[in-house]
């Protein structure tokens, strides 16, 4: 199930941007489920990054941040089984190689300190940055009226912006 796709450019960043690319991000069904129902991560959640450059600027629907190349795939997992000693549980898993050109056929993981020393400091919900995935936001312990749900009522802030 997608959930977002936040993008980090460079050129936002004075060149310096911890990530400057597109992260497309994913929860496997059983979780999301699980998440508009309770708002809680279950045990066992998987969250899938797909990493992609950022491509071109412009495009015939105007000006603005493409998707480049896939340049990686990158993982977390929600497992206390697997993980008793890691905060919240989580353990995070890159498939890619340092340069970007090859995916590896198992995931290497990543040191956890690395990672969660951000997700503590900005995660909304239980080290994860929900407050970037649009899709878990508005489906946080909604039911069938969550996003991807039953229900066509988005009760959304959206102002369709004015032309100039």
């Amino acid at each position: 199930m997608y959930v977002g796709t936040p993008v980090t450019p460079n050129d936002m960043n004075n060149g310096k941007a911890a990530f400057p690319e597109h992260h497309n991000v994913y929860i496997d069904p059983k979780s999301w489920s699980h998440w508009k129902e309770t708002g809680k991560f279950r045990e066992g959640t998987i969250l899938i990054k797909e990493l992609v450059s950022v491509g071109s600027k412009a495009a015939v629907s105007g000006q603005g941040y493409f998707q480049g190349e896939f340049i990686g795939l990158e993982a977390t997992i929600k497992s206390k089984k697997h993980f008793p000693n890691e905060p919240g549980n989580w353990a995070y898993y890159s498939f890619s190689t340092k340069e970007h050109k090859t995916l590896a056929a198992t995931a290497k993981p990543f040191p956890t300190a690395s990672c969660n020393s951000c997700h503590l400091a900005s995660a909304s919900d239980d080290f994860v940055s929900t407050q970037y995935y649009p899709v878990l936001s508005a489906g946080k312990a909604k039911g069938k009226s969550a996003a991807g749900g039953h229900e066509s009522d988005l009760n959304n802030s959206y102002v369709e912006p004015k032309g100039n």
